[in-house]
């Protein structure tokens, strides 16, 4: 499909407009949208939007022409947007990717100071300043959150009830921090925490901690929630059939997330790959004192 290949005088229906970066969600949301019977309009950013987005309505853009991203997505008639997609902070604008300099918009918004969600807040404020909606990816595909209860044939164990609430508990003095969505806990201990890393280089830390000898006891579970008031429009924790891969080379027996808290960007693969590899998936309400209900 060409390069900037809408036509807003023939769409009926307005599309989705999806700025999409890093990670394979923005493909899977495309997916999922159109299988829905709407349409798609993604400016995918250059330096980390995955090639597949070349499939879909598209503009590739500079992350540093955010007035360009503006253009194309009232060129396209959109007005409803989802931010999705991973994007690195560097800590000089200068150095985000694009061959020109930033535009007085990215300027603006690369200033802003704070952790990630203040930015992202501020970003999502600017585009509804601009008459944009900005929606979160879970209100167009629901279906992907993780729910109550095992996803998979496989559940945990008694053992497991312990890391699981000391998981969660660790999780919401982290979110009051605005530290990381993560952690890994084994008998009792606190195997590793997300940072600016993520989840996926965490797991990896796990696997050459237990590969080396550091880490002597068996099992343990990844517990993922959303960090405290985290908007969740964008930055929503997100998990999927790498993740169960990770868990397993790291020895760990099973994956906890916040239910309907947490989206899967591939599902059924998800699910296959657990039950291949003996992982247990599920979706759990945690207590704010970091209690699991039963």
């Amino acid at each position: 499909m060409p390069e900037n290949s809408h036509n807003p005088e023939v769409q009926l229906i307005p599309p989705i407009g999806i700025i999409a970066g890093g990670g394979p969600l923005p493909v899977s949301l495309a997916k999922a949208v159109i299988k829905s019977g709407q349409n798609v309009f993604i400016c995918a950013l250059e330096g980390y939007g995955d090639p597949e987005l070349n499939n879909f309505p598209h503009h590739w853009v500079s992350i540093q022409s955010v007035e360009e991203i503006i253009n194309q997505l009232k060129l396209a008639n959109c007005q409803k947007i989802v931010m999705i997609g991973n994007i690195r902070r560097p800590n000089n604008i200068g150095k985000l990717p694009g061959k020109d300099g930033p535009d007085k918009a990215a300027a603006q918004l690369a200033s802003v100071g704070g952790g990630d969600d203040q930015i992202l807040s501020g970003a999502a404020s600017f585009l509804e300043a601009l008459g944009f909606s900005v929606i979160g990816a879970h209100e167009l595909i629901p279906e992907n959150l993780i729910g109550n209860g095992a996803v998979g044939k496989h559940v945990h164990a008694t053992d497991n009830i312990a890391d699981i609430a000391k998981g969660f508990e660790v999780l919401n003095v982290m979110g009051n921090l605005d530290v990381g969505q993560a952690v890994v806990v084994c008998g009792g201990h606190v195997l590793a925490i997300e940072a600016a890393e993520g989840t996926d280089e965490m797991l990896k830390r796990v696997a050459f901690l237990r590969k080396d000898g550091a880490i002597h006891t068996s099992g343990g579970v990844l517990v993922k929630k959303p960090k405290s008031g985290q908007d969740m429009r964008f930055d929503m924790p997100v998990i999927g059939p790498v993740t169960v891969e990770l868990v397993a080379a790291a020895g760990l027996s099973g994956i906890v997330v916040h239910a309907n808290n947490v989206l899967c960007h591939d599902l059924q693969g998800l699910i296959a790959h657990a039950d291949e590899l003996g992982v247990f998936v599920e979706g759990t309400t945690p207590s704010t004192n970091g209690k699991v209900a039963n």
